[in-house]
Formats: structure tokens, sequence, C-alpha cells
């Protein structure tokens, strides 16, 4: 194994990581247990952050993990 394998590992793992990070409306649903409507809901009341990748209304929305994760963390019952 050459001394470039394991900076390219760790690159690629930091790559994964961040990509992963980065969650779309339905990871997102997928991550909270919750529906279209309700997430919806939440977004446009400002609930949860969320973030817009395109111009206009018909963009798409975007949701970071570390956010969702620390929003349930903060409401917990």
């Amino acid at each position: 194994m050459s001394a470039k394998q394991p900076l390219m590992a760790e690159a690629e793992e930091t790559r994964r990581m961040s990509a992963s990070e980065i969650l779309t409306a339905r990871e997102a649903r997928d991550l909270l247990k919750i529906g279209r409507t309700k997430l919806w809901d939440l977004t446009r009341k400002s609930v949860v952050p969320a973030y817009r990748v395109g111009d206009g209304k018909k963009s798409a929305l975007r949701y970071k993990r570390s956010e969702l994760l620390a929003w349930l963390d903060h409401n917990r019952v």
C-alpha cells in the first residue's frame, strides 16, 4: 500500500460523509419518520431548517441531517 492510498481513502470517506449530511425531502421524511405533508408544514412554518436549491417556489429543498437530529433532541418530550 502506497502512502497516497490512506490519504485517498480518507478523502473519499470525508466526501461520503459530507454527501450524506445533505438530505432530500424524501430522505428527511425517512429520517424523521413523518409524511410529506407534515414535513412541508414544519418547513413552511420554519420549524425545521431547510435550504432552497435553485430559484423560485418550485426549487428543490434540502435539509442537513445534523440540524434535523439537533431539532429532534431539542424537542424531546
